[in-house]
C-alpha cells in the first residue's frame, strides 16, 4: 500500500521540488521508501509501504527498455498467474512485486489490461513512446485517486493535500459539492470541494496526452439475477468469501484483523483462523460509555476463535486529542463520525502489524444497516392515510425529547428517524431521506446552497444508472445496488482508507472481491432481509464460525457518542470552532440555536452538528494554509 502523485504539463516539465513537496504530503501512506521519476512532460512520485518483496520492490518500476514506467498503490491478488503468463511470453522480471506485472501486461495489451486485474488499486503509468499517461482506479473504489485539471496541466494524487503543493489553480470552492456535503456528510465522486479537481471514479480509466483527456468506465458490477434456494446460495457464497479471504492473506509481512464483535468481522476472523497456522491477531476499540461499547462482543469472538486479541478504550479526551490530527489531514470535509474510532483502532493495529483484514462492505451487500430495515417496513407506514401521518403521528412523535444517551431517548430518536424517512413516494426520494445527515429544520441553517435538491438530484441520477435488470426488483435491491456505487466508495471506503493510511496501515476487504459483490447483488432480497432477520444468507453460510451470542445480537454501528460529547466534554470546542470562520455557507446564529436544542435534549442533532464542526475545522485549516482566501 502506498501513496502516488504526479504531474503532466503539456508545454513544460514538472519541477523536482514540486514533486518532492507533493510526495512529502503523503509520507504517512508510505514511510518505508520513496522515488521520483521525470521524463519530458511527466513527473511521477511515490511513497512506499513495503508489503510484498520489501527489499527490491522500490518504485517507480519500468519495463525492460525503460519505455513504460508505473507507480502503484494497492495489491493485485492474481499477479502470480499474470506473471507466469508474461514470463512464458518472454518478459523479464527484476522484482517479486505485484507492481511489475503492470508494465509488462501493458506492453502486451495496452490500456485495456486493467480489465484483467483482480485487486484494489490506483496507479499511474507513463508510456514514453506514445507520450501518454494512464490513470486507473479499482472497480469497487477501494483505493483513492484525485485529479486536478486546467487548460495545459494535470496533477494527480492519492490524497487532495498533495495537490495543494502542485502550484496548480484548484479553481476555488465548488459550492455544488458543498451542497452535496451537507446532504450526505461527504462529497460523492466525481466532485471534490474544489472546482478544478475531481475524483477518479471506481472502475474508471483515464488517458492523458497532448490530444487531451479521455475518461472511460471500464467496469461496473455485472448483475445476473438469480433465485437459488437459501442453502444453495449460502454454500456458493461461503466458497466465494473463503476464496476472497485466502487471496488477501498474500503478504511478506505479518497480518491481523479488525474485530468489532459483529457478524462481518467475526466471519473474516473465523475464515482467517481456518487458513492460518498461528492465532489471528485481532484488534478492537471500546468506549468508556456502556451504551456505545461493544468490546465485550469482540472478546467473545476472540475467545471462540482463539485469537491473539488486542483492545483499546476510547474516551472523549482521546477524541479531543485526535480530532486535530485527523481533520488537519483532510483535503475536503468528510463527516463520518466513525472516522475517529477507525483511526484509533488503526493506530493500535499498526503498532503490531502492517496489514489488517476487515469486514467492510457486507452491510451494503447483505442489508445489514437499519436504513434497509426502515425501507422494508416503510410500505406499512405509507399505507396509513397521509392526513393521519402528517397531522397526528409525526407531530406527536417529533414533539418527544430525543437523546441517544438514554434508552428511552434513543428509542424516541429511532422512532423520529423512521417516520421522517418513510413517507416519500419515489424510491430515490426515500433513499435520500435514509442517507441525509439532517432534517428539514436543521438544514435551514445552511445558506446559499440547497442540500436537499443536491442530494435528491444525486440519488435520481444514481438510480437511473443502475443495471436495467434491477428495475423490476423491489426497491430495497435497487437501493443496495446504488449504495455500492455511491456511499460504499465515497463514505465507507474513504473512511477506511483515511483512518488506516494516516497510520501507515494497509486494510484489505474480502467482501468487496468482485465475485462476492456480483453474486450478492444478484440474490433475492428475502435471502438477505426478512421481517425478523438480516444478513440471512450470510449467517446461513457461516453459522459454524459465529458464536450463538453474536448470531442473536442486534446490529451496532462502529460509531462514537459524539452527540453526548457535544453536550459535555466537547461543548466549548464546538462553539469556538463554529465561530472561527465564515465562508458564507452557514448561518452561525441558527447553527448555535440548533446546538442549544441538542444540549437541552429537545432534539438530537448530533449528525448535523458533527457535519458542521468538520466543515468549519476544514475551512479554517484551508484559510491558514492559503488554499482558500
Amino acid at each position: 500500500m502506498c501513496g502516488i502523485c504526479g504531474q503532466y504539463i503539456r508545454s513544460g516539465s514538472p519541477a523536482t521540488d514540486v514533486l518532492e513537496r507533493m510526495n512529502d504530503c503523503q509520507c504517512h501512506r508510505g514511510p518505508d521508501d520513496d522515488g521520483i521519476f521525470r521524463d519530458g512532460s511527466v513527473g511521477l512520485a511515490h511513497r512506499r509501504l513495503s508489503i510484498i518483496d520489501p527489499e527490491s520492490g522500490g518504485q517507480p518500476i519500468h519495463n525492460e527498455n525503460g519505455t513504460v514506467t508505473v507507480i502503484f498503490n494497492g495489491e493485485i491478488y492474481n499477479y502470480g498467474h499474470i506473471k507466469d503468463r508474461l514470463t512464458s511470453a518472454g518478459h523479464r522480471f527484476t522484482t517479486e512485486t505485484d507492481t511489475e506485472v503492470l508494465v509488462h501486461l501493458y506492453e502486451e495489451e495496452g490500456p485495456s489490461f486493467v480489465d484483467e486485474l483482480d485487486g484494489m488499486f490506483a496507479f499511474a503509468l507513463w508510456d514514453s513512446e506514445r507520450e501518454r499517461l494512464l490513470l486507473a482506479r479499482d472497480p469497487m473504489g477501494i483505493k483513492p485517486l484525485v485529479l486536478a485539471e486546467t487548460d495545459d496541466q494535470f496533477a494527480f494524487a492519492s490524497e487532495l493535500p498533495s495537490l495543494f503543493e502542485s502550484d496548480m489553480d484548484l479553481g476555488g470552492i465548488d459550492r455544488d459539492a458543498l451542497a452535496q456535503y451537507f446532504a450526505f456528510g461527504y462529497i460523492p465522486a466525481p466532485k471534490t470541494a474544489f472546482r478544478n479537481v475531481s475524483k477518479v471514479r471506481p472502475g474508471e480509466r483515464i488517458l492523458i496526452s497532448d490530444d487531451g483527456i479521455d475518461r472511460e468506465k471500464y467496469h461496473d458490477p455485472s448483475i445476473t439475477l438469480r433465485d437459488p434456494d437459501i442453502d444453495t446460495a449460502a454454500s456458493h457464497l461461503r466458497s466465494l468469501v473463503e476464496s476472497a479471504v485466502e487471496k488477501r492473506l498474500m503478504a511478506d509481512v505479518e497480518l491481523g484483523a479488525f474485530l468489532s464483535g459483529g457478524i462481518d468481522s467475526t466471519i473474516i476472523v473465523g475464515a482467517m483462523a481456518q487458513l492460518l497456522d498461528d492465532p489471528v491477531k485481532t484488534f478492537t476499540v471500546g468506549f468508556n460509555q456502556d451504551r456505545f461499547d461493544e468490546s465485550w462482543a469482540a472478546r467473545e469472538v476472540a475467545s471462540f476463535h482463539n485469537t491473539d486479541h488486542h483492545e483499546i478504550t476510547l474516551t472523549a479526551n482521546d477524541v479531543r486529542d485526535s480530532v486535530p490530527a485527523v481533520l488537519n489531514k483532510l483535503g475536503e470535509p468528510f463527516a463520518d463520525p466513525a472516522l475517529m474510532p477507525s483511526y484509533a483502532v488503526s493506530r493500535a493495529t499498526r503498532n503490531n502489524v502492517k496489514v489488517a483484514l476487515s469486514g467492510d462492505g457486507a452491510d451494503e451487500l447483505f442489508a445489514g444497516y437499519d436504513k434497509y430495515r426502515v425501507e422494508s417496513l416503510s410500505k406499512y407506514y405509507r399505507a396509513l392515510p397521509s392526513q393521519i401521518r402528517k397531522y397526528a403521528v409525526e407531530p406527536a412523535v417529533n414533539a418527544l425529547p430525543a437523546s441517544r444517551g438514554t434508552a428511552v431517548g434513543d428509542a424516541v430518536y429511532k422512532g423520529q428517524w423512521f417516520i421522517n424517512r418513510s413517507g416519500a413516494r419515489s424510491v430515490p426520494e426515500r433513499h435520500f431521506d435514509l442517507m441525509r445527515v439532517s432534517d428539514d429544520h436543521a438544514i435551514q441553517s445552511v445558506t446559499n446552497v440547497d442540500p436537499i435538491e443536491a442530494g435528491q438530484t444525486t440519488l435520481r441520477s444514481q438510480h437511473a444508472a443502475i443495471s436495467p435488470e434491477l428495475t423490476d426488483r423491489e426497491s430495497l435491491a435497487r437501493i443496495q445496488a446504488v449504495d455500492t456505487r455511491l456511499s460504499l466508495p465515497d463514505q465507507m471506503l474513504t473512511k477506511v482508507d483515511q483512518a488506516s493510511m494516516y497510520n501507515s496501515l494497509e486494510v484489505r476487504v474480502p467482501f468487496l472481491d468482485t465475485a462476492v459483490v456480483e453474486y450478492a447483488l444478484s440474490l433475492p432480497t428475502d435471502h438477505k432481509l426478512t421481517g425478523r432477520d438480516r444478513k440471512r444468507v450470510l449467517k446461513r453460510a457461516f453459522d459454524d464460525l459465529l458464536p450463538e451470542s453474536i448470531l442473536q445480537r442486534n446490529k451496532h454501528g462502529f460509531d462514537m457518542p459524539i452527540g453526548e460529547w457535544f453536550k459535555h466534554e466537547l461543548a466549548d470546542e464546538f462553539v469556538s470552532t463554529v465561530r472561527s470562520t465564515d465562508l458564507g455557507i452557514l448561518d452561525t446564529a441558527a447553527t448555535l440555536d440548533l446546538f442549544e436544542e441538542h444540549v437541552d435534549g429537545n432534539h438530537d442533532h448530533s449528525r448535523f452538528l458533527w457535519t458542521v464542526y468538520v466543515f468549519k475545522h476544514w475551512a479554517l485549516r484551508m484559510q491558514e494554509q492559503g488554499v482558500l482566501e
